[in-house]
């Protein structure tokens, strides 16, 4: 068994996993369990946590909100042909009909004429031709089958929204309640959308959960920088860039966003499909897994992978298993420069730095690195070292922000802990971790580096032992 994730892979819970005996086949395979409260009710969504957390309860549970957003409001599928004329109306609840198309939008007389409503990620596209006081008439541009509850898109018009909604804040209290960890924000368009988010958090008094922003709007782009500041790390998609733009920005906007996330140590998540029916298709997705690898990916995300494919733990096992494959590795090459951005940390910054090229000059087994804050490990997991980082630490907050971060594997101790004994409760992890291999002579790093200084039981500097030394 590999315990050492290199890349590090959330999973969607949906009803194809609903099964201990289902999950406990990739329990281990799966970092962060990510529930999206946009499908299904809340009894079936507290029973997967549960499930998760008794399976392994080092897991962290992402809660996806649904943010300010559109989406259909039929009872049933329906099919529409192109060249139909369909009539679009205004439903909160959903509505049974096969010849009206219902939106949870209320200001559909706004909609301007001309504007393509994207059904789905363009599954099916429809072109408003006529605006009514109550609805407004659309004609199909692209056919195909509209499923229950699916996303929609404005081309040519920014639908007139709240970005926190009340159903949200009750959907984030509904998570604390039950455990969760971080949330993913969805349609974040500036830093004051994630600052919202934030200020909400601090208001109930549960500041530490983690946000998560996905950028998939043409302002999220405009305001990458920024909304990689104010979030604890995004999530990209791919098709949803090039939706947004063409092949060759959507490629620079990933590089960019990457980019920018590591200069300030924050985990970069990318949502990535597998659709796997034949050698070919498997090819063509180990190709792309291993290059976002070396590109920078901290972790991979699986949605509709886990939701529709028909075989959800076969996809799970081979996105891991490809991600942790030995000929998979993130070759880089960094300056002290590129490290340290801040003057308060300067001190730290200088012996994870050396820490980093320790790991590239002299054959170390591991990595080991006792954290309160976080900061070490991250700092370390952007420089992307060939070997795994072991970080202990005392604080939940850190050790399941730790299951986004690439090589990481995060260990909770208990308050009382002295930091003088790590050396030898790493000894025996690492033990456990590498199952007998490893032997005697193996060199392993002991970081220490706290921006707090004169703290009891840490200090600042690096420590080089043989194994059978420590």
């Amino acid at each position: 068994m590999n315990y050492f994730h290199n890349a590090k892979v959330i999973v969607t819970m949906w009803p194809s996993l609903d099964k201990e005996t289902v999950l406990s086949k990739i329990i281990t395979n799966v970092d962060t369990f990510r529930i999206n409260l946009s499908h299904g009710d809340e009894d079936t969504k507290k029973k997967y946590i549960d499930m998760v957390l008794k399976l392994d309860s080092s897991k962290s549970i992402m809660l996806d909100t649904r943010g300010p957003e559109v989406r259909t409001r039929n009872k049933e599928e329906i099919y529409l042909e192109k060249g139909q004329v369909v009539r679009i109306e205004h439903a909160e609840f959903f509505k049974d009909s096969m010849d009206i198309l219902y939106i949870d939008y209320g200001q559909t007389q706004n909609i301007p004429v001309w504007t393509i409503i994207d059904l789905d990620s363009e599954t099916v596209l429809v072109e408003v031709i006529e605006s009514k006081d109550d609805h407004i008439v659309g004609k199909v541009t692209k056919e195909g089958l509209v499923l229950i509850n699916r996303h929609i898109d404005f081309d040519g018009y920014i639908p007139e929204l709240p970005y926190l909604w009340e159903k949200d804040k009750r959907h984030i209290i509904w998570g604390i309640d039950h455990k969760i960890n971080m949330i993913s924000v969805s349609y974040i368009k500036s830093a004051e959308n994630v600052r919202e988010i934030k200020a909400y958090l601090d208001s109930i008094e549960w500041s530490h959960i983690k946000v998560i922003a996905k950028v998939e709007t043409q302002d999220g782009i405009q305001n990458l920088k920024e909304i990689i500041e104010a979030a604890d790390g995004i999530i990209l998609n791919p098709r949803k860039l090039r939706i947004l733009s063409d092949e060759a920005t959507a490629l620079k906007v990933q590089k960019e966003a990457i980019r920018l996330c590591h200069t300030i140590w924050k985990p970069v998540v990318l949502n990535i499909e597998l659709n796997m029916a034949d050698e070919d298709d498997k090819k063509k997705h180990l190709d792309i897994v291993r290059d976002e690898i070396r590109n920078g990916i901290d972790t991979f995300m699986l949605t509709k992978a886990t939701a529709t494919a028909e075989e959800p733990i076969q996809n799970i096992i081979w996105l891991f298993e490809t991600i942790n494959h030995e000929d998979v590795v993130t070759r880089t090459e960094y300056t002290l420069e590129d490290v340290s951005i801040w003057s308060d940390s300067l001190i730290t910054d200088y012996i994870v730095y050396d820490a980093y090229r320790a790991s590239k000059e002299i054959p170390i087994k591991a990595i080991i690195c006792p954290t309160e804050s976080w900061y070490t490990p991250a700092r370390l997991s952007w420089l992307k070292p060939d070997v795994p980082i072991i970080a202990f630490t005392k604080s939940d907050e850190a050790y399941r922000y730790l299951n986004l971060m690439h090589w990481v594997k995060g260990y909770k101790i208990a308050p009382t802990f002295d930091y003088t004994n790590i050396k030898q409760i790493g000894k025996e992890i690492i033990r456990i971790l590498f199952k007998g291999n490893i032997s005697l002579d193996d060199k392993i790093l002991i970081v220490h580096s706290s921006l707090e200084q004169n703290k009891p039981g840490m200090i600042n500097g690096m420590e080089l032992y043989k194994f059978k030394d420590i």
